[in-house]
């Protein structure tokens, strides 16, 4: 019997193909629904297979599952969980929003060890703070101040008194990686020093990471602070301003259409001149 070599490539290629074809994929973003508002780190679980995924910055989630029909459960801390029942026999997208809940905490008692779970991401030595927390730390002539709050967190040192600068576990300032939406920001003071460039009414959540930094991200050894923006209210129009001794302030946020785009506006004004 005579084989024919030359096609066996392309049988090869036709089978991996039809492998990775398989499977299906469910993707979208999960929201607040008071703001429209993409949420970091929600969880959507399909309860069928005990597997899912986790939304990214964007409030991006993404689950790959064989063709059929599943249970999936959308979830994030301090907002009411959201069951989907959906039809899958081909890729997908599923948009969410999740609305406030108030929850009564009860007793928990752990009586059992799980087993080893297989840990493909980690993240060690962070700190994550949302403007909420942020607002809540006590401030210099009543200006609410991102990058001075990080003061405050364990191995972090102010550069000087007075100063919005920070060094991480005896780095100096330079060996710190600033990050805006991913863009790098290498100088991040204003006024002398004495505040940073954020504008508190147009950041959403704020991470510090000390150690064990991830792979994507480089070119600095003590720490990497990713800040990230608002996109705007999606719902409604929102204006918040105010008047300091240092700065005025004012944000508009607005959807251009609603629920599917909108814009943020952020300025501060100081009196220095």
């Amino acid at each position: 019997m005579k084989v024919n070599w030359y096609l066996f490539p392309f049988c090869l290629l036709y089978f991996q193909l039809s492998f990775s074809q398989s499977n299906v994929t469910l993707s979208g973003y999960v929201k607040d629904a008071s703001n429209g508002e993409t949420l970091i780190g929600a969880t959507a679980y399909v309860k069928e297979l005990s597997q899912g995924g986790v939304s990214n910055e964007y409030g991006f989630y993404s689950v790959s599952v064989p063709p059929g029909s599943y249970t999936i459960e959308f979830a994030y801390l301090g907002l009411q969980s959201q069951q989907k029942k959906v039809e899958l026999s081909e890729n997908r997208t599923l948009n969410i929003e999740l609305a406030a809940a108030a929850t009564e905490l009860v007793e928990v008692v752990v009586t059992g060890e799980s087993e080893d779970q297989n840990v493909t991401d980690i993240e060690m030595s962070v700190n994550k703070l949302d403007m909420q927390t942020i607002k809540s730390v006590p401030t210099l002539l009543g200006e609410v101040e991102v990058i001075r709050s990080l003061q405050l967190l364990p191995g972090v040192t102010t550069v000087g008194e007075g100063a919005s600068g920070f060094n991480v576990r005896g780095g100096s300032i330079d060996q710190n990686l600033v990050l805006l939406d991913e863009a790098p920001v290498f100088n991040s003071s204003h006024l002398f020093g004495f505040f940073s460039v954020f504008n508190p009414d147009a950041v959403k959540d704020v991470k510090l990471y000390k150690g064990g930094i991830p792979a994507r991200y480089g070119g600095r050894l003590s720490s990497i602070l990713d800040v990230r923006m608002k996109e705007g209210n999606s719902k409604s129009l929102n204006i918040n301003g105010g008047v300091g001794f240092i700065f005025s302030r004012l944000a508009i946020e607005a959807p251009i259409v609603k629920d599917k785009a909108s814009f943020i506006v952020a300025g501060r004004r100081s009196y220095i001149d």
